[in-house]
């Protein structure tokens, strides 16, 4: 029998060759699995020593489901289906894909900026919707080394935005309260405190932030209020950061003048999303973070989360960090008292 048993819930037809290949010195029995239910998830991860998720479990009754479970790690950068407290109070090391696509995630936003500022879409479209040839329709077009950037989040994937724009000669500002200053000189990028003051003073907001309960629905009505009714509004995040009916209401009510969205509150958005015939908004079905890079390092890093925790380690992308508090608590408790 192996010492250890990690279990990867995902396609069964997966050879694994990445998480096999970082696991190779260590004693491990992988089990594969692509339960239908979450009755079926947690029948087969009740026993694990480590879970590599690829599916769409992590919830508190799913993590309180297992006897020993030490790590589990997601694929994605984004890991807000998981129950991060839950797992805490569980003992349980919560770790994601964090590097995996920084690149390819700052390159959409990057995109998305430089596309609604040469309006490349909504001109593609004139010609080819009947062939009208009228290059002032979508006028006027700023020069973007005149114009402001508003990063709000400023991690990987906000640094890279901010380095890439930056050779357009864009002044930055980041709204990130958890971001050291050392960061914001090295950057040469400009802070501020309020998030509001991001959106008053952007003529393109980027939003590149993690969804868990601090930022649902952070911004809002409120902040597309402050908005210049010039300015570009772009998420590469997660839907649900933004408030998608105060969203489509601003952009109706011309509060700014258009958007780049790479996801929705939904997903798969609704077809019939008020967001996708709008001429003034260019869309994106969730694909920022894709790249034939971004698949295999995915692998790469989940992998070597799950092989850190299993050989005594600190994950490097650990994302509830207050967990550690919890397990030198349970290891400190005498043998016979029940652990919390």
């Amino acid at each position: 029998m192996a010492k250890y048993k990690v279990v990867f819930l995902g396609p069964e037809d997966d050879s694994l060759e990445y998480e096999k290949a970082e696991m190779a010195d260590l004693d491990v029995e992988f089990v594969k699995a692509n339960p239908k239910s979450e009755g079926e998830a947690m029948e087969v991860v009740k026993d694990a020593d480590a879970i590599l998720n690829r599916a769409g479990w992590g919830s508190e009754q799913f993590i309180k489901s297992t006897k020993h479970c030490k790590v589990l790690a997601v694929y994605s950068h984004g890991f807000n289906h998981v129950d991060a407290e839950a797992a805490t109070e569980h003992g349980m090391m919560v770790t994601n894909g964090a590097g995996m696509c920084a690149e390819e995630v700052s390159n959409q936003a990057v995109a998305f900026t430089l596309a609604l500022n040469r309006q490349v879409v909504q001109y593609t479209l004139q010609l080819r919707n009947g062939g009208k040839w009228n290059g002032g329709e979508f006028s006027p077009i700023e020069p973007l080394d005149e114009q402001t950037l508003g990063i709000i989040g400023f991690g990987n994937i906000g640094r890279q935005i901010a380095r890439k724009l930056g050779a357009w000669r864009m002044k930055t500002l980041v709204y990130d309260p958890y971001c050291p200053p050392w960061l914001i000189k090295e950057y040469g990028v400009e802070q501020v405190w309020e998030l509001n003051d991001i959106f008053k003073n952007s003529d393109y907001v980027v939003t590149i932030v993690p969804l868990n309960p601090e930022t649902y629905h952070m911004i809002g009505k409120e902040q597309f209020d402050h908005m210049k009714k010039s300015a570009y509004f772009i998420n590469v995040c997660r839907g649900s950061v933004v408030d998608e009916k105060d969203l489509i209401d601003a952009l109706n009510n011309k509060k700014f003048r258009g958007a780049g969205l790479d996801v929705f509150e939904q997903e798969p958005a609704d077809p019939n999303n008020p967001l996708f015939s709008m001429d003034n908004v260019i869309v994106a079905p969730h694909i920022a973070g894709q790249s034939t890079r971004s698949a295999w390092l995915s692998r790469r890093r989940a992998s070597q989360q799950v092989a850190a925790v299993l050989r005594g380690q600190r994950p490097t992308a650990l994302q509830n960090p207050a967990v550690t508090s919890k397990l030198e608590m349970l290891q400190a408790m005498p043998a016979n008292e029940p652990k919390l």
